[in-house]
């Protein structure tokens, strides 16, 4: 498309809204001597519906995984796919259905143009292919914009009657939120989350916390009885349960008598 070419340094190039804008400087003669002057030109750009650029919208329509690779790594990911469709800039673009590139010593439109013009193209050819995010600004595109597209013509490949419902399908019906026992109140799970989040969880339950049992000391040899405080905190455990206070006494009992067999020996060593 070109010859090889270096850009020398003094040479501005920037992307504009109508494509790409190449300050050459050059050094005019006048009656004073030599004049240093900038000659600017632009090389257009395509737009979406040029030929070059839909092209490359039907390549990545039928090559997902090549739309993968823009996806993830960028625009640079298309110059394989640039280099397979022999995409050419505009400015080398004749718009005809063959796509030929035009000669070098004519424009798009088949004028004759100025050794600077010849010049610009050729640096615009360097820039092309060096830089694939440029040559997709070129052709109309952004990255976005491109992916957009490509996901535009699947969807519109094929339609959904109910859009939202396939969605649905796809993603899978949402799960009924867990309840606790006979679908009253809190599940389990959800108290313990929440005593969590509140930083709750070393605090006894709902339901234990209105017990109170007091401890005292039982002498040596004296049968432990079962105070009437005590009884009635301990069938709280158990409401509803006939006998509760009484066998929490005995068995309370028993452990206190066992406790004292245990510590007998205990008090009869020397340390």
């Amino acid at each position: 498309m070109s010859r090889h070419i270096n850009i020398p340094d003094n040479v501005h190039i920037e992307l504009v809204s109508d494509g790409l804008r190449i300050d050459i400087p050059r050094v005019a003669q006048c009656n004073d001597g030599e004049l240093p002057q900038v000659v600017s030109l632009l090389l257009p750009k395509a737009s979406k519906d040029d030929l070059q650029s839909q092209k490359l919208l039907r390549d990545l329509r039928c090559h997902p995984f090549d739309l993968a690779a823009l996806i993830e790594k960028g625009p640079e990911a298309l110059a394989p796919v640039s280099k397979r469709l022999e995409l050419v800039p505009p400015w080398r673009y004749e718009g005809d259905s063959d796509g030929m590139a035009s000669d070098v010593h004519t424009g798009a439109i088949g004028q004759r143009l100025s050794p600077d013009e010849i010049l610009a193209m050729d640096y615009g050819d360097v820039l092309w292919k060096k830089d694939m995010s440029l040559q997709l600004a070129l052709l109309g595109w952004t990255k976005e914009s491109l992916i957009a597209a490509v996901w535009e013509a699947w969807a519109q490949a094929a339609p959904l009657p109910d859009a939202e419902l396939a969605l649905r399908e796809a993603a899978g019906q949402p799960e009924e939120p867990p309840r606790g026992a006979a679908n009253e109140g809190p599940s389990i799970a959800e108290w313990l989350a929440e005593m969590a989040e509140q930083g709750r969880l070393h605090l006894p339950g709902p339901q234990f916390h209105d017990v109170e049992i007091g401890l005292h000391i039982v002498e040596q040899g004296s049968e432990p009885a079962a105070d009437a405080s005590q009884s009635d905190g301990l069938a709280a455990l158990l409401p509803g349960v006939p006998g509760a206070a009484k066998g929490f006494s005995q068995v309370a009992a028993q452990v206190m008598q066992r406790a004292e067999q245990l510590a007998a020996p205990l008090r009869g060593t020397k340390m």
